[in-house]
């Protein structure tokens, strides 16, 4: 019997160890989700990143389309006249005809509009990219949100502990006749200001749990859990020249705008295409007949010239406009560049500033706990107030939350110089492959 209690004993262990290799998720049914686990399901299943990625799909099609008029195209048709003449018999006639036409020369024209559409495709691609930056970029920054949100719920648990440990004492001397009822009252109004604060933490933990579900492209109330992790500091104490350089290899949003230049440019030569003649050949084959004649088979060959002499300017002033594009392009490139030099030195100098704050909050709180400690003694013994209890209890936790506040800034300070740089694209681009949405060649 003993041996057969240990064999079962055996199997079960051996299934539990099993479920945990095999990454089984809690009996709460609440999956275990990772850093890389939320970014990866983020870049698949983000409903605007589909979109992007769907808009980008559509202009790769009409790249294909800008390679139509490098083909022939070919007709088929038909047609039947019955005529009726009033000193002439009836006719029938028949026309049956195959027509294949071929563009020699469009000034260029057809050459200009598919290298447009290239570019526009690029543009399109950089598009998805930045679009994913920010998809990435928010998802780490409500990760840590979380994290530290939990962080923060523990600080408020053990400050409505400390709040009850001094109503509790409160009490006490008041039913020893050592200190008025108003301490009492005091001590449980500051409990129930503690508590007040718990309660709203866990709603704002709900809620950014909520919005981790909406980015990841799943149901606001679906349950799972976070594993702790951590991001290495890297962007943050680079210097300011190399972030800029940085951002100019690899921010997507400045090749999207440079791509844009180059469309514009291949888009005036395109314009400019009307301005030559154009060179067609063609050659026909089919068979008509009549009611007088036999069938017969006909065939001809032939090339066609025209030359646009006038059309009210159109070509004219359609050069012109596509060149005032270009050159206000131009200028929104030199913008751009200078509006993401603005948001690297603004979030440089701002995680600057946040690690002299996290050292000046460390000590504020090894302060602010010393100072309860002191507090609570000199109540213990009656000669100091509950005024000065529960301004102390409400000062350490000030003190704990802020010195959290002041390591999520940094990590947000850390994820927004990586956006603003470009820091994530390769890492986006490897995860793209396994999206469901595959990218498409041009």
């Amino acid at each position: 019997m003993k041996r057969c209690w240990l064999q079962r004993a055996a199997i079960v262990l051996l299934g539990y160890l099993w479920a945990i290799a095999a990454g089984a998720t809690p009996a709460s049914g609440a999956q275990v989700l990772t850093l890389k686990a939320c970014v990866k399901q983020a870049i698949r299943y983000n409903n605007t990143l589909r979109s992007y990625a769907s808009q980008r799909r559509a202009v790769a099609m009409e790249v294909k389309q800008a390679l139509s008029p490098f083909y022939p195209t070919l007709s088929l048709g038909t047609s039947y006249e019955r005529a009726d003449k009033e000193f002439s018999p009836r006719t029938n006639d028949t026309d049956i005809r195959l027509k294949a036409t071929y563009n020699l020369f469009r000034g260029g024209g057809d050459w200009s509009t598919l290298k447009s559409k290239r570019h526009s495709y690029q543009v399109s691609d950089y598009e998805y990219l930045e679009q994913g930056l920010s998809v990435v970029a928010s998802v780490e920054d409500t990760f840590f949100a979380i994290l530290s949100l939990k962080n923060r719920l523990n600080v408020l648990k053990k400050s409505v502990d400390a709040a009850a440990l001094h109503a509790k004492l409160a009490r006490k001397r008041v039913e020893a006749n050592l200190a008025p009822l108003s301490d009492q009252l005091r001590a449980q109004v500051d409990l129930a200001n503690a508590r007040v604060d718990l309660v709203k933490a866990q709603r704002d933990l709900k809620t950014l749990k909520h919005t981790l579900n909406i980015l990841m492209g799943w149901p606001p109330s679906r349950a799972f859990n976070l594993k702790k992790g951590a991001i290495i500091l890297k962007a943050g104490p680079m210097p300011l020249k190399k972030l800029f350089a940085l951002a100019k290899l690899k921010r997507p949003v400045l090749k999207s705008y440079h791509e844009k230049i180059l469309e514009l440019e291949w888009q005036e030569k395109s314009a400019r295409a009307e301005f030559f003649p154009t060179v067609d050949t063609y050659a026909t084959t089919g068979s008509e007949g009549h009611d007088t004649l036999p069938d017969q088979n006909k065939w001809s060959v032939g090339i066609e010239l025209q030359y646009p002499f006038f059309s009210g300017f159109s070509t004219k002033y359609a050069v012109e406009s596509t060149r005032a594009q270009l050159e206000s392009q131009r200028w929104e490139y030199q913008q751009k560049v200078l509006e993401v030099q603005k948001e690297i030195a603004d979030a440089h100098e701002q995680f600057k500033t946040d690690e002299r704050v996290i050292t000046a909050q460390e000590t504020l709180l090894k302060s602010a706990l010393e100072n309860l400690k002191v507090a609570q003694r000199r109540y213990e013994v009656g000669v100091g107030s509950i005024v000065e209890l529960t301004d102390a209890r409400v000062d350490t936790t000030k003190a704990a939350i802020g010195l959290e506040n002041a390591k999520l800034t940094v990590l947000g300070d850390e994820i927004e110089l990586r956006r603003a740089t470009g820091w994530f694209v390769p890492l986006i681009k490897s995860l793209e492959g396994n999206n469901h949405v595959s990218k498409p060649k041009p």
